[in-house]
Order: C-alpha cells, then sequence, then structure tokens
C-alpha cells in the first residue's frame, strides 16, 4: 500500500486535479447512486404492482368463494324445502364461472387437479341437475349425493383458492415492505456517502488547500511589507509550487538588492546608508542615551592591496570587520562606509569612556590576520564623536564629519591611534582644506623652496660631503607650513607626483654645483607607483650630469614593500641603474623588518624616536643596538636621524652607526650655504671623531 502513496501523492498534487477529481468523484458516485436508486426504484413500483395484482386476485377470489357459497346455500335450500332456487343458482353459476375466468386470466394456479376432476367444470349440467331434483323430474339419493358431494369439493376448492390468494396478497405485500425499506436504506445511504464525498472535499480544502492559499498570502503580504527574510517555503499542491518558485526568486532579487543599497557585498556588513538609517532610529529610540560614534581607518590599506593583491585586500577588509563586529558584540552597529574605512555606533558601558573603547579597538587590531600564505599586522586608525545623553540632537552626517576629522588628527600624530573630537579640530581641518587648494598656486607663485641638512659620516667612514634634500613652503597667509603638514595635503589632493617631480628639479639643480658630494632624496611610495618615473629621475641627473652613484634615494617605512610589488620592481630597476637605496624610519614597525627581508636596501636611517630617548630610558640604547646590528648584518649603512644633543653622538657611535645627522650639527640650510658649510676649516663636518 505503501507503494502507491508517491503515485497518489503526485496525481493529486495540483489544485486543479484535486477539483476535477473531486467532481468526478461527486458525479460518478451521484450516477451510481442514482443507478441504484432507480434500479430500486423499479423493483419498488414492480413489488407495488404485484401488491395491486395479488390483492386484485384475492379480492376475486373472495367473490369467487362468496359465489360458491350462495350456489351451495340455493342447492341446499332447493333440495331441502323444494323451493325454486333456480334464479339464484343461475345467478351463483354465472358469477362462478366470471370469477373463475378472472382468476384464470390473471395467471393465478387455481388447483392442481386435473381436468377430469375439476369440480367446475360443466358447471351448467350441474346447475341443470339441481333444478331438475328441485323440479322433482329427477330424484334418487344417489343423484342427491352427487350433488351435495361436488358442492363440497367445489366449496373446498374455493377455500383453497382464497387461502392461496391471500398468501399470494400477503406474500407480495411483505416483498413491497421490504423493497420499500430497502429503498429507504439506498436513499439514506445515497445520502450519507454525497455527504461524505463532500465533506472530503471540505476537509481537503479546510486542511490542506486553504492553509497553503493563506499561507501563500502572508509570504505575498510580507514580502508586500518589505519583509524579504521571510520563508517562502515548499507547497504540495503544484499551482503553489509553480507560484512559489518566482516568488522565491522575486524575493532573493529584491534581498539582493536591498543588500546592494543597504549592505557593503564584500564584508556583509551595513555601508553608509544603512549606518545612517540605524544610528538615527537608535538616537530617537534612546535620545538621553550616551553613543559613541567612530569612524576606522585602515592605515596604508593601498599598501596591502599593493603588496598583496585586491582579493587579499577585501578578505583583509572582510576580516577586520569581522573582528571589529566581535570586539564590540551585540550591541554595536558596524558598518563599512569606505574602501578602507569602517563606521560604528555604540553605547560605551557604564565605566568605559569613548576614548578606552576606541584604545581597546585599536589594540584589537594589532593581532596579524592571517591571508592564506601570508601573515598579515596592521593598524588603524580611529576617530571618535560623541553624541546623546541629553545633549541636542546631531546630524548624523555632522556626527560622521566630526569623527572623520579627528581620524584626521589620529592620522596626522602617526596613525595607530584614537583620537576623540574637539571644536578646534574644524578649525585645522579648514586650514589643512586651504593648503589643499593652495598647494596648486604655490607652484606658480614661488612659494615653495628647497633646503638642504648636513648627514655626517663617522670619521674612517668613505665618502665625502653629503646632505638631504628637504622641500619647504612658505604660505603668503599661515607663514612657513611644515612638510608634515603639506606633503600629506599634497597626496589628498593628487599633486604629489607633481610636487615630487619638482623636488627632484630643483634639487638635481643645485646638486650640479656641488661636485664631489653626495645627496638624499625622499620618494613618495605614489611617486614610485607612478609610470614613467625611473625614465623621468634618469633624464633629471642627465641634463645635470650627475650620476646615479651620487644619489641616496629614501623611501619611508610606509611603503610596506612586500614580494611582487610594482614600488619593488621599480626600487630594483633604480638600483641597477646604480643609485642607492635608503630606507628611512627603520626600526619603528613590522613593516620595516618585513621590507628589509624583501630588499637589500643600501642604508639605513634610523627613526627619530630610537635616538630621543637615549641616557633616560635604559631600554632605547638595546632598541638601538638591536636595530643597528641588524641593518650591519646586510650590509647597510646606518644613519642616526635627531642628533640634537652632544651626549646623543656616544651613544649612536658606540651602537655603530655610520652617519649622524641633527639640529647639533646643523639645521637645514640654503643652498647657497651648503658649499661653504663644508668647506670649514679642517673640513671638521666631513666626520665625527
Amino acid at each position: 500500500m505503501s507503494c502507491f502513496k508517491p503515485a497518489i501523492g503526485r496525481l493529486f498534487s495540483s489544485l486543479e486535479t484535486r477539483l476535477v477529481g473531486a467532481l468526478a468523484l461527486i458525479v460518478v458516485a451521484t450516477v451510481l447512486l442514482q443507478v441504484v436508486t432507480q434500479r430500486e426504484a423499479f423493483g419498488l413500483r414492480h413489488d407495488g404492482d404485484a401488491l395491486v395484482h395479488a390483492s386484485a386476485i384475492a379480492e376475486n377470489a373472495d367473490q369467487f368463494a362468496e359465489a360458491v357459497g350462495k350456489l351451495r346455500m340455493a342447492t341446499n335450500r332447493g333440495l331441502a324445502a323444494n323451493d325454486d332456487t333456480g334464479n339464484e343458482l343461475t345467478d351463483a353459476a354465472i358469477a362462478i364461472g366470471d370469477r373463475l375466468g378472472k382468476l384464470r386470466n390473471s395467471g393465478m394456479a387455481l388447483y392442481d387437479l386435473p381436468e377430469a376432476a375439476d369440480p367446475f367444470a360443466d358447471l351448467d349440467r350441474h346447475v341443470a341437475a339441481i333444478m331438475q331434483v328441485q323440479s322433482g323430474t329427477k330424484n334418487g339419493r344417489a343423484l342427491v349425493a352427487r350433488i351435495e358431494s361436488r358442492n363440497d369439493a367445489m366449496a373446498t376448492l374455493a377455500e383453497r383458492i382464497v387461502e392461496r390468494a391471500h398468501a399470494d396478497r400477503e406474500a407480495a405485500q411483505q416483498r413491497l415492505v421490504s423493497s420499500t425499506a430497502r429503498w429507504q436504506l439506498l436513499v439514506l445511504c445515497a445520502g450519507l456517502v454525497t455527504i461524505l464525498i463532500v465533506s472530503l472535499v471540505l476537509l481537503d480544502m479546510l486542511r490542506n488547500i486553504l492553509p497553503a492559499i493563506r499561507r501563500m498570502h502572508r509570504s505575498l503580504q510580507a514580502l508586500a511589507d518589505g519583509d524579504l527574510d521571510i520563508a517562502i517555503g515548499s507547497f504540495r499542491l503544484k499551482e503553489l509550487q509553480d507560484l512559489s518558485g518566482p516568488l522565491e526568486t522575486f524575493r532573493r532579487n529584491a534581498k539582493a538588492v536591498k543588500n546592494l543599497a543597504f549592505s557593503d557585498p564584500a564584508t556583509g556588513l551595513p555601508n553608509r546608508r544603512a549606518f545612517q538609517e540605524d544610528v538615527a532610529w537608535l538616537f530617537s529610540a534612546a535620545p538621553h542615551r550616551r553613543f559613541a560614534c567612530m569612524v576606522v581607518d585602515i592605515d596604508r590599506f593601498k599598501h596591502i592591496n599593493d603588496d598583496y593583491g585586491h582579493a587579499a585586500g577585501d578578505d583583509l577588509v572582510r576580516l577586520i570587520g569581522a573582528r571589529l563586529k566581535a570586539a564590540l558584540g551585540e550591541t554595536g552597529i558596524v558598518a563599512r562606509v569606505g574602501g578602507d574605512e569602517f563606521a560604528i555606533c555604540i553605547e560605551p558601558e557604564d565605566d568605559e569612556t569613548a576614548y578606552s573603547l576606541a584604545a581597546r579597538l585599536t589594540g584589537a587590531m594589532r593581532t596579524p590576520f592571517s591571508l592564506g600564505e601570508y601573515s598579515v599586522a596592521i593598524t588603524v586608525s580611529i576617530g571618535v564623536a560623541e553624541a546623546g545623553g541629553g545633549t541636542p540632537t546631531v546630524d548624523i552626517d555632522e556626527l560622521l564629519r566630526q569623527a572623520d576629522m579627528a581620524l584626521y588628527v589620529s592620522k596626522k600624530s602617526g596613525r595607530n591611534a584614537a583620537t576623540c573630537f574637539a571644536p578646534q579640530m574644524a578649525e585645522e581641518r579648514a586650514v589643512d582644506r586651504a593648503l589643499e587648494k593652495d598647494l596648486e598656486s604655490a607652484f606658480e607663485q614661488g612659494q615653495l623652496r628647497m633646503v638642504y641638512q648636513p648627514i655626517h659620516a663617522v670619521a674612517g667612514t668613505a665618502g665625502g660631503g653629503e646632505v638631504e634634500a628637504l622641500v619647504r613652503w612658505h604660505h603668503p597667509d599661515l607663514g612657513e607650513v611644515p612638510p608634515s603638514t603639506f606633503i600629506p595635503a599634497a597626496e589628498r589632493s593628487g599633486q604629489m607626483v607633481r610636487l615630487g617631480e619638482w623636488i627632484i628639479r630643483r634639487a638635481l639643480a643645485d646638486f650640479a654645483h656641488w661636485p664631489g658630494m653626495t645627496m638624499s632624496l625622499n620618494l613618495s611610495p605614489l611617486q614610485l607607483q607612478h609610470d614613467g618615473f625611473s625614465a623621468f629621475l634618469l633624464d633629471a641627473c642627465s641634463r645635470h650630469g650627475i650620476a646615479p652613484q651620487r644619489l641616496f634615494l629614501e623611501v619611508t617605512e610606509s611603503l610596506s614593500i612586500e614580494r611582487n610589488t610594482r614600488a619593488l620592481l621599480t626600487l630594483n630597476l633604480l638600483r641597477n641603474l646604480g643609485f642607492r637605496i635608503a630606507l628611512d624610519d627603520f626600526g619603528t614597525g613590522y613593516s620595516s623588518l618585513s621590507m628589509v627581508k624583501s630588499f637589500k636596501f643600501d642604508r639605513m636611517k634610523l627613526d627619530r624616536s630610537l635616538v630621543m630617548d637615549l641616557g633616560q630610558d635604559p631600554a632605547s640604547m638595546a632598541v638601538l643596538e638591536a636595530a643597528v646590528t641588524m641593518a650591519r648584518h646586510v650590509g647597510a649603512e646606518v644613519v642616526a636621524e635627531g642628533i640634537s644633543e652632544e651626549h646623543l653622538i656616544g651613544a649612536t657611535l658606540d651602537a655603530g652607526c655610520t652617519h649622524l645627522q641633527g639640529y647639533y650639527y646643523s639645521k637645514p640650510i640654503e643652498a647657497d650655504d651648503v658649499p661653504a658649510y663644508f668647506a670649514q676649516p679642517g673640513d671638521e663636518h666631513s666626520a665625527v671623531a
């Protein structure tokens, strides 16, 4: 039986099939019941007719017996009193013959006697004999005995006929009663079967069809109300199955469209639009609660894409988003609002400030991320803005702008930090924006100039005089603007390549007048990524007759070179052309160590933070010695920057540095002063004793 269930299920999986099947079942049942009931009705009619017929026969039989009785009474009276009963006898004989004919015509078997023994045969002769006896024509005991015997025989036979006729009538009546009962039962059964079939159809509709239709209606209503997470589910009815497929496709497409509009496809996090709506709802729902809004930026994310590829960059962004969400728990809103930027809104715990929360997040990001075969360590910078706590409602865009300004301060202060917004940041940011705009005119109006800071070789180190080329900007309104301010402005405004080319042209033009000296040129990562940079640098050297071996090209620790990068290829090309390559800000983090492993540098310039604390912090000397040892181990010269006091000289020399640079010797000087500086008596600046 179970083997038929799947086939039956498939057969009745369609609403149309169910309805047609139910209708067909009702029609077939109705026809069958009609046939059966009609058959029974015909039988009932036949039994009714049979009863009428039997009743008529019984009535004729009664009349027949009555006629026989009259004949017998007339005979007995006439024989006893010699009365003339001829008329009575004749009428009785006629009645007997008439009724006897009707009984025979009705088909009733009157008796089983042979014809010769029929007491009603020759009834006229029997009546004539009776009349002869009554008239005295004939007399004799033998004749009277025969007449009486025949009358007795007729009476007996008439009685038997009446009994049989009455028995046949009763039998016909019983058959009619039985047929009537059967017909009534059949009608009742037909009604019950009809009710059962209709009930089964209604039950199927109530249990299977209508709930499925109502469920489909709820799904449609939910979709109409914007609930795209509702499960359409599966349906047994083919029509609903055919509808649920396109409906599920519509739901997925609508959800995909919504996700595109409100979520970031790479991380699955909300996007800026969704973040603004969620935060606006959060503020409106709890206006008196204190919230922190943060903008998180991945430090030097471009280098991750350059070094590992954009696919790895996408994976890293996804992992960072997941780690931020895990660090904040379910209470925080985390969204990706830019390529390497995340926005956060959270209610800090009672014992936690917005700043401490942001600092905790920066710490959580320092654990390296696994990108397949690579392990990448990154840092983040965070800007924090606070709102709520009974303060006037802040526009979300304004709140994000404040957090972004705080982020900018974190970036300027060295990255890997968190900064809370302060009103004065708006003024500082406005200045930076102005610098980005004013840098364009600085080229044409001659506001930029080059200065040169001497670098001193340790006694016994080969080489003559050396300077580092540095750019300065004298703003007409702001005065001297430090490179730490306008270089990032140039990078943000897309003018770094132009500024870098201007620096190289001006520096080499000055350097051409200083034969026998060496110069260090600082390069931006953007320059190394720019098409045609190598050709430009060679052309500039050729114009001024400067050999590549006289130039150190300094790249910062922020370049974050790894394998197979464009920057690495460019540096290898330049090194093969004769240029010497120096790594600036060495010793400040993982990136510099990775670069030393990936590229053979000719010189390492120690970050000034490794020198400033010498003599004050015992650990600083150990760190310095370790950095110098590493640099000397790979065959690189070591330059100690930040030599501002005399006591720093001995410590750096003891550590093994080959060159010293700092304000103790000289601040950056103008180009015209360089020859005189290195021509002092005794050439006391050419080497450090």
